[in-house]
């Protein structure tokens, strides 16, 4: 998990290493869609992800470099969106 103030406001970025799946919580862009808010967080997953990997790689022997096959997940949450 990476919790991440670099929009300008918090959002929490979370990976699922078993599922493949790759978390966005964002309380201020709750309501908007789904490329609204990939629109803002791609490239931020993006650097998180490939930053992620590379360690992975150089301190994890053995494990696979599998970084191409996850899928990112934005949620619309029911909650009032929050203001920052």
């Amino acid at each position: 998990m990476v919790p991440s103030n670099l929009t300008g406001h918090w959002t929490l970025y979370a990976w699922d290493m078993e599922l493949k799946r790759i978390h966005v919580l964002d309380p201020v862009l709750c309501k908007e869609t789904r490329s609204r808010q990939a629109s803002v967080h791609s490239h931020i997953v993006a650097t998180f992800h490939e930053r992620l990997f590379d360690c992975i790689i150089e301190f994890l022997s053995g494990m696979e470099d599998d970084r191409t096959t996850f899928k990112v997940a934005f949620y619309n949450q029911t909650h009032e969106t929050a203001t920052k």
